[in-house]
């Protein structure tokens, strides 16, 4: 066997029983190789651990290799010899979860660290041991800058720590032990005091709790004679007790005494039980008073409270209009028994008093009250009787009469029954009121069931139906089983929001009731909503005349029929009355519009019969022309009514035929040159889509020609008129545009009416039919018409025709 290398290494020399087992350890089957391979700073560190007297020890590596001296042989206890050149998460696996973040931290980020009388749970002897070590770790850094390993001083304080923690245990109990009796004095439960044997009584000490009870700090007590630090005590006679206390030695109790003492800045009146006993010195003399108080003020307080309760409660069951009375006992012996109960039992307080309550009533016996009273008296439960007859002696005759009554039972302090009790009322009289006004009531709801007018009664807030008669349940299409209990609009959801859950809760909180005549109210008919009109009144109902509002009544009539019919007369004469004035208009306007051509062509003939000459053909064509000119007016003018009187009978139908719009246009525009004013131009053009469509021509005509010419007569002679058409989709659109004289705001929307002129137009002659055979063609062929004006700017129509396909069947008008 070859000697150990490691045995020559100067660092390695000493050191003991370690420095001998590391010469002589095999470091070749070790993580850190032999010692011929460590590095300078380990081998020194080594060296340094050896022969140190302390406890250390060396982590090296990633592995955290252990090496240590003998201090720290006696830490590792039977860990050790393995323990050396071993890796430390082997070593100490119990305590690795605290050692290994430590030395990690130390190892990667080279932090030192230190713990003081640490509580390690180690096991070094084959069991586990709880013990406390201080140890440090510092990092050995090696050649290159790095941290090769940890270095850590350790030193077991067990046995210091325990026997300091045992010293301190014993020094506190010792100071609590002290603090427990100088403070015993302190902190007993009753005022103590200890006065001197001088004259002035001079307080030489005196407990928390009588400082309490005097009402005084100890700085304005103790050791002040006790009349100056209770100047109040004067005059009480507490002066005189203690003298007579030290004079005889003998002690002097007092219970419930009241005292008067100065607290809060004010005289307080409490109540003590106190005792003056002398004190004693050894040789039997008196030296002063021991003063033992305890302040009762509370339980005084409570017991004159319960008395007075008991005096108040004596006093209103004397007084109240209840019969009441207390039985004692099996027999029931009336121990107490108030005038009430006297009277309705019919005796007297001496006749009943102290004695068997049957015995005092021997006609109420065999009626079953004695076992309803036995019942109570076992059990403990309570019995409630309402309106129960009993037959009772009075006036010298026995009458039956009724009462609403309770037994109960009296517990003692330790629940046990001894005591019985009666409250009663007699409701005799209530009980007939109550039959009669069942029987007044029962006949009202006969009337209310029978009445000729529909009447409910509906409570609270809320509106809940009460009650609902017959004709109500049919005026509101619902049975009395949806209705009754529940809230109206809960119901009648289609009558909501409309206005009457306003109505009646101003009923319901003015008073003031509310009248509807003929109002429409939405009901459910033929299973849909319709309006149903009802003469009706919401009249607030009091429980008393005097009472508070508790509900409403309400009594309607339906007068849907007599309002219809009168709707009805009412459309016809409105209707009779607008064809009159039509008839007038149409007369007045008639001869207005007929007068003024007729004029122009009787003066025209009579005029051509002058104009004789070869030369005066110019003259006579001229008036020829006016002739035509008034003809062709009369022609529209009669055109027009005849369209009227068309479409007012109904008889106008649209027919769609294929119509080519653009050649339509350029026809009209060619008949409409004649109507024009002199110099006006119609510019046409068709703006988009296909100009082959399917619409009645005639119709479209008379629509475009009324729009032209009322676009020529409103714009001054030589002013463009733009016509324009477009085809988007199954929509025709037409549109003139003027620059005439504009509609004023206040007159847009009657413009459409039949025989309306604007205001600004009296100076033009004209019918006001046009634009209102325009809007009954466009209605007649399912379109809309709409303009915007501008006064002295001019007006644009703009009409949408819907397209009809040609293989389509016609469709009527309205």
């Amino acid at each position: 066997m070859t000697p150990n290398k490691a045995a020559t290494w100067a660092f390695l020399a000493g050191g003991g029983e370690l420095g001998d087992l590391m010469r002589n350890k095999d470091w070749s089957n070790t993580s850190i190789g032999a010692p011929d391979q460590w590095t300078p700073s380990l081998r020194a560190t080594v060296g340094v651990c050896l022969n140190a007297h302390t406890p250390a020890l060396i982590w090296w590596g990633s592995g955290h290799v252990m090496l240590y001296n003998d201090a720290y042989r006696l830490i590792i206890g039977d860990k050790h010899p393995k323990a050396l050149g071993s890796e430390g998460r082997a070593v100490w696996p119990e305590i690795w979860a605290t050692l290994g973040p430590r030395l990690k931290a130390v190892l990667t980020r080279g932090e030192a660290d230190w713990s003081e009388n640490e509580l390690l749970l180690v096991n070094r002897r084959g069991l586990p041991e709880a013990a406390y070590f201080s140890c440090s770790h510092s990092p050995i850094y090696d050649e290159s800058g790095g941290i090769g390993g940890v270095f850590c001083l350790a030193t077991e304080t067990t046995d210091s720590w325990l026997r300091r923690r045992q010293r301190q245990e014993l020094e506190e109990a010792g100071r609590k032990k002290e603090l427990s009796l100088a403070t015993l004095f302190e902190q007993v439960t009753v005022g103590v005091a200890i006065l001197g044997l001088d004259p002035a009584f001079t307080v030489e000490l005196a407990t928390p709790f009588y400082h309490q009870v005097v009402g005084r700090p100890a700085n304005q007590l103790v050791g002040k004679p006790l009349l100056e630090a209770l100047p109040e005590l004067a005059g009480q006679g507490f002066e005189g007790r203690l003298k007579q206390v030290t004079t005889t030695g003998v002690a002097y109790k007092s219970g419930e005494t009241p005292v008067h003492l100065m607290r809060r800045g004010q005289l307080e009146t409490s109540y003590v039980d106190f005792v003056y006993q002398p004190r004693y010195e050894t040789n039997k003399s008196i030296t002063g008073v021991i003063i033992i108080v305890t302040d009762i003020t509370p339980a005084v307080r409570a017991r004159q409270r319960l008395e007075s309760n008991e005096r108040l409660l004596s006093a209103i069951i004397q007084q109240t209009p209840l019969g009441v009375g207390i039985f004692s006992g099996p027999e029931f012996t009336v121990e107490m028994a108030n005038p009430t109960i006297c009277q309705l039992w019919g005796r007297t307080h001496q006749q009943v008093i102290d004695k068997p309550l049957f015995t005092v009533l021997p006609e109420a016996t065999g009626q079953g009250f004695e076992e309803l009273l036995q019942g109570v008296y076992k059990t403990g439960f309570a019995f409630e009787g309402h309106e129960l007859p009993v037959t009772l002696e009075r006036n010298g005759q026995l009458k039956t009469v009724y009462f609403n009554f309770v037994y109960d039972a009296l517990r003692n302090v330790e629940g046990g029954i001894e005591r019985t009790m009666v409250i009663a009322t007699e409701v005799t009289r209530a009980r007939q009121d109550r039959q009669q006004t069942e029987v007044s009531e029962a006949r009202l709801r006969s009337l209310f069931q029978q009445a000729p007018v529909a009447i409910a009664i509906m409570r609270g807030p809320t509106f809940v139906v009460e009650l609902a008669n017959p004709l109500i349940c049919t005026l509101w299409n619902r049975t009395q089983a949806q209705l009754l209990g529940n809230p109206i609009f809960g119901v009648l959801t289609e009558s909501a929001g409309h206005g009457f859950e306003e109505l009646l809760t101003g009923v319901l909180h003015t008073g003031v009731p509310f009248v509807g005549h003929e109002l429409p109210v939405p009901f459910q008919r033929d299973g849909q909503v319709q309006p149903v009109y009802v003469n009706f009144v919401y009249e607030p109902l009091r429980d008393r005349p005097d009472g508070p509002i508790s509900g409403i009544v309400v009594v309607g009539t339906d007068v849907t029929e007599q309002v219809l019919i009168r709707q009805q007369t009412e459309r016809l004469l409105v209707q009779e009355r607008e064809l009159n004035e039509l008839k007038s208009n149409f007369v007045t306007l008639a001869s207005h519009e007929f007068r003024t051509p007729m004029g122009t062509i009787l003066s025209s003939a009579s005029l051509i019969g002058r104009y004789n000459g070869p030369d005066e053909d110019d003259k006579r064509e001229r008036h020829v022309q006016r002739i035509k000119s008034a003809v062709h007016g009369l022609t529209g003018l009669l055109n027009d009514f005849l369209s009227l009187s068309q479409m007012e009978q109904s008889t106008l139908h649209g027919c769609p035929q294929p119509l080519h719009i653009v050649t339509f246009c350029q026809e009209v525009i060619d008949d409409m040159q004649a109507l024009i004013k002199p110099g006006q131009r119609i510019v046409y053009t068709h703006l988009s889509g296909e100009p082959a469509v399917s619409l009645d021509g005639q119709m479209l005509k008379n629509i475009l020609i009324n729009l032209l010419v009322n676009a020529s007569k409103y714009s001054a002679n030589g002013k463009a008129i733009d016509l324009s058409t477009a085809v988007a989709g199954d929509q025709f659109q037409l549109t003139v545009r003027d620059q005439g004289i504009g509609i004023p705001d206040a007159d847009k929307d009657k413009l459409f009416i039949n025989f309306f002129r604007a205001r600004n137009v009296n100076h033009v002659s004209g019918t006001g039919l046009g634009l209102y055979v325009v809007k009954r063609y466009v209605d007649l062929l399912g379109g809309t018409v709409s303009f915007t004006s501008q006064l002295d700017s001019g007006t644009i129509f703009t009409v949408h025709l819907p397209l009809t396909p040609p293989s389509h069947e016609n469709h009527s008008g309205d």
